[in-house]
């Protein structure tokens, strides 16, 4: 009887200890289910919110002035993506040259001298500075800002015909240097700068940049991760120059 008292005992004992067992592993399990799905709410909720910083591009009648912005934030993203193992970016714009030649005050395209642009090359149109000798620039958007200031830049690119007239009405540089004082479009004299013919070949940059950030591009393709559902790939057509 004693015996049988016993192996009852060790018979629940090994029951109560089953029960605990299988308890533990349903709460282990509900506990890495929950994790799993907050891992998940988490990550689907990342996802929203960077798509949501390029989705708004995602249409038509983008100006030019939000591609750079756009350009620039890939750019950024596609550096420092190496470290989260995401994709890098893909943007790619197409300026149709019937376009492209009207963004140059003379025809000839001396800053977008290209029908077809990718992230990575951008900056070929806004520019870094590239090198500036004295005080005659190198040509980039950035060196230009630099040497004027962006209102004297930009104030040189409304003014372009005038400094044209005096590129045509006079032949030797003092004498364009003289007229061109005489318009008072910069805070000092053109000689400050270089010469008027270094001034004209900067405005007409300038002019170039100030009618991209005019244009407007339809967005014709958008491509998502299939694994991450992030977007990887944005497509975007030039259809006109604004005002």
């Amino acid at each position: 009887m004693e015996n049988a008292s016993k192996a009852l005992i060790m018979a629940a004992s090994v029951l109560i200890a089953l029960i605990i067992i299988g308890a533990f592993m349903l709460m282990m399990t509900g506990l890495t289910d929950y994790q799993q799905s907050s891992y998940q709410a988490t990550a689907d909720a990342q996802t929203t919110e960077f798509n949501n910083l390029y989705t708004t591009y995602a249409r038509n009648d983008v100006r030019g002035s939000e591609m750079i912005s756009l350009m620039n934030r890939v750019v950024d993203y596609n550096t420092r993506k190496t470290s989260s193992g995401y994709t890098e970016m893909e943007i790619t714009i197409t300026i149709p040259q019937n376009i492209r030649q009207n963004l140059a005050y003379d025809g000839n395209n001396k800053l977008i001298d290209r029908n077809t642009y990718y992230e990575d090359t951008i900056d070929d149109i806004v520019g870094m500075p590239t090198s500036i000798s004295g005080d005659i620039s190198g040509g980039k958007v950035r060196d230009i800002e630099d040497k004027y200031e962006q209102k004297y830049a930009n104030q040189l690119a409304s003014q372009i015909s005038t400094i044209a007239g005096i590129m045509d009405d006079y032949n030797s540089t003092s004498d364009r240097n003289n007229a061109f004082d005489e318009e008072h479009m910069l805070p000092k004299s053109a000689s400050t700068y270089g010469n008027v013919n270094q001034i004209y070949q900067d405005a007409l940059v300038y002019y170039e940049y100030v009618q991209f950030k005019r244009t407007y591009f339809n967005c014709t393709n958008t491509e998502y991760d299939t694994d991450s559902g992030r977007i990887i790939k944005m497509e975007f057509e030039c259809t006109r120059i604004g005002v």
